[in-house]
């Protein structure tokens, strides 16, 4: 058989040297004595090399206020089990990050926050391996229309309702009352159409945005 790529066996006994390339390499060793005529044994053994350790988390998604947020760190090589801290960088408010590899608890700010991690395996001397990662924490979603202009009977009336905060792209629907008759609400946030009546009409819009869970926001408003 063979050692591992770097390693060499004395004739004292030594198995020494830097490994170059992971795998288990399985070979059988023999000692003679110094009789005459000399004694032999043999022994069959193996040497495993573990692949470099490394992080397989390649990003993590975004969080929300208010709403718990749990992720799973990956790791790949090394010997399990593996240990996880925080090299640098800071986690969003709220979140904190185990010795398992769960980054968990419930956002407080919005923002991003960049940091980085580090895993620790089992081996002796133990390998390490660190990634840079971030997590945005949207700010909370708003409808910023304030206010519709009036319509005219008979007139096109087109008006694009109003958003920030949230993940888009948005999504907006009618949460109660009614639109003038003549005038539709789209899901893009455009309220159009001609209106067929006079009056006022007092309703509220609602927003969603593209998060799981979805966030939501909702705005009282009036058209005359």
């Amino acid at each position: 058989g063979t050692l591992p790529a770097g390693l060499s066996l004395s004739s004292g006994g030594v198995i020494s040297g830097t490994p170059t390339t992971a795998g288990t390499s399985t070979f059988t060793v023999q000692v003679t004595d110094s009789q005459a005529p000399a004694d032999t044994a043999t022994k069959a053994l193996s040497i495993a090399i573990p692949v470099d350790l490394s992080v397989t988390t390649a990003s993590l998604p975004a969080g929300q206020i208010g709403i718990a947020y749990s992720q799973s760190l990956a790791a790949a090589g090394g010997t399990t089990p593996y240990s996880w801290s925080l090299a640098s960088g800071t986690l969003p408010a709220g979140l904190s990050l185990s010795s398992g590899g769960v980054i968990s608890g419930t956002p407080t700010t919005a923002g991003t926050s960049n940091f980085t991690v580090q895993v620790t395996d089992s081996q002796t001397p133990a390998d390490t391996a660190t990634k840079a990662l971030s997590i945005a924490i949207p700010p909370d979603l708003s409808v910023t229309t304030s206010s519709l202009p009036s319509g005219v009977v008979g007139t096109a009336y087109s008006q694009n309702l109003a958003a920030t905060g949230g993940v888009t792209p948005y999504s907006w629907s009618l949460d109660a009352g009614s639109l003038p008759a003549g005038l539709s609400l789209s899901s893009g946030g455009v309220i159009s159409g001609a209106p067929t009546a006079a009056g006022t009409s007092n309703f509220t819009v609602k927003v969603t945005d593209a998060q799981a869970p979805a966030d939501t926001a909702t705005k009282a408003l009036s058209i005359t």
